[in-house]
């Protein structure tokens, strides 16, 4: 593909409104403000040039036109209309154009667009259609027009370096307009199967990312709390990485299922209905995968519906805490109507916290701004220490049993394998007293696990003759490093990992 066809196809109306449908859907959590450096300032320039001779194509063509008239080819009478005509052009564009098109593409401009950047409200959400065509008029348009015709090109040329200026005092690259109606420019987060914007800010170095593998069996959908595909675009998705068996394991609920079957035979791609549930062995938070289940099944309504009351119960009690702890009274309202399922999780607090600017002065705020290279740190930061185990606001949750769990999946039909979330800091013995409890595999491979306790995971399986498992965790835009059917599982071990996708022939 050229890049002429790689432009068009960013700045296509199909991809930028499936871009904001993920934005809107939690995208925007990962979405990082415009700072002081090198790259963003290169990507914000480059994005206003681009705007700025959309707005001066009329100008373009009547320089064009000026120059026709100078060597004879238009009558020199024509003058005063072409004139006039470009200047109606001038507003229709610079005036009218711009702003609509940049709110019909929810904050992206073509300079922005191309440039990978979005302008968004200061809580990162999508602005609204009319902040964004009154900020493109006001800051772009009406002083080209109304300068440019009163002062002529001197007039313009202050007006963008007084916007420049304030541009770059401002520590998210703000224009005047931008702080007039509350507006930042982020950067848009990578979306599935999406390559890195070129000029995005480089990432921590991380363990070398292993090759696409054809099964992966830990995938999540929008029917999870913390995830962003829809059921068919992971269909989709599935399909452009050649995959060829998948399964969705979305948390404590199984309805994805209904609709995955029907797409499985659509794209071709053999399907495990799944299931992850949450639970507990011996005060060790756990998770249990469900494979084959029958998803019709009664008990899925019970978990689903335990594990909503449970995290409302716990949300509440973890924004007492918090007030109690920080003395800041939380508008519960608010986050509870921004979230889907009606809870306030510890990063929505934290993100609270971070949005606010008096908040952010507080002492206890502060310190992690102060010790840490950057906002997104000193968030991490921030809610590991605060709502993390032995953290002033941690919230004890209790969750069902591993046992009863284990045996729901077996009733439902289905078969219970041992999820590798958090086995790094879980003992050899408790995993085999858990495999004990029933157990019919375990989920080996997953790009969370270090080496050693792959190993030690697959020893376990292999001397137990359990199913092994690997899975990716895909969770869409809101943990963008997992890859869907990047499993951290070899080549030469994919054979193993087949013989659970034919466990229903059996």
């Amino acid at each position: 593909m050229s890049l002429s066809e790689v432009f068009f196809n960013e700045l296509s109306s199909e991809n930028v409104l499936r871009k904001s449908r993920l934005y809107r859907a939690g995208g925007y959590k990962e979405a990082v403000f415009l700072s002081r450096n090198l790259p963003d300032y290169s990507s914000h320039f480059f994005a206003f040039l681009i705007d700025l001779n959309i707005c001066l194509l009329p100008v373009y063509l009547w320089v064009l036109e000026f120059l026709l008239i100078l060597c004879g080819f238009i009558p020199p009478n024509f003058f005063d209309l072409l004139f006039y005509i470009m200047y109606a052009l001038l507003f229709v564009i610079s005036v009218l154009a711009v702003g609509i098109y940049t709110s019909r593409n929810h904050g992206q401009s073509l300079g922005y667009g191309a440039m990978g950047l979005k302008l968004v409200q200061q809580n990162k959400k999508e602005a609204s259609a009319l902040h964004l065509i009154l900020r493109q008029a006001l800051g772009l348009g009406i002083p080209i027009m109304v300068l440019g015709y009163f002062f002529q090109i001197i007039g313009m040329v202050v007006w963008m370096l007084v916007n420049a200026l304030v541009v770059i005092i401002t520590p998210n690259q703000q224009s005047i307009f931008d702080l007039v109606f509350k507006l930042k420019t982020v950067r848009e987060p990578e979306l599935p199967g999406e390559a890195v914007q070129p000029a995005a800010r480089p990432v921590r170095p991380e363990r070398p990312v292993s090759s696409v593998s054809p099964i992966d069996l830990h995938i999540r959908s929008n029917y999870s709390d913390d995830a962003t595909c829809d059921v068919e675009e992971l269909f989709k998705l599935a399909k452009k990485a050649n995959l060829e068996v998948i399964s969705i394991t979305d948390h404590n609920c199984a309805r994805a299922n209904a609709a995955a079957v029907r797409f499985a035979g659509m794209y071709g791609i053999q399907y495990i209905p799944g299931v992850e549930i949450d639970a507990q062995y011996r005060g060790i938070r756990v998770r249990i995968l469900g494979y084959y289940i029958d998803w019709t099944d009664e008990i899925f309504d019970w978990i689903e519906r335990e594990s909503l009351r449970r995290e409302k119960e716990a949300s509440m009690e973890r924004v007492r805490k918090f007030e109690e702890f920080s003395g800041i009274s939380i508008d519960v309202n608010s986050i509870i109507n921004s979230s889907r399922f009606q809870t306030i999780t510890a990063r929505d607090i934290t993100n609270m916290v971070f949005n606010n600017k008096v908040v952010r002065q507080m002492s206890f705020v502060k310190k992690y701004i102060d010790e840490t290279e950057n906002i997104r740190q000193a968030k991490r930061r921030f809610q590991k220490e605060i709502f993390g185990k032995n953290g002033p606001c941690y919230v004890t949750v209790k969750y069902p049993e591993a046992k009863e769990m284990i045996e729901a999946i077996h009733n439902a039909g289905g078969i219970a394998i041992l999820a590798s979330w958090h086995m790094d800091s879980v003992s050899k013995p408790v995993i085999e007293e858990m495999m004990s409890l029933g157990l019919d595999g375990i989920e080996c491979f997953s790009p969370d696990l270090q080496d050693t306790t792959i190993t030690l995971l697959l020893k376990i399986a292999q001397s137990r003759k359990a199913f092994v498992t690997a899975g990716s965790d895909f969770h869409g835009t809101t943990k963008p490093r997992k890859k869907l059917g990047v499993t951290n599982c070899p080549e030469k071990a994919i054979p193993l990992v087949r013989i659970i996708t034919k466990a229903a022939a059996s």
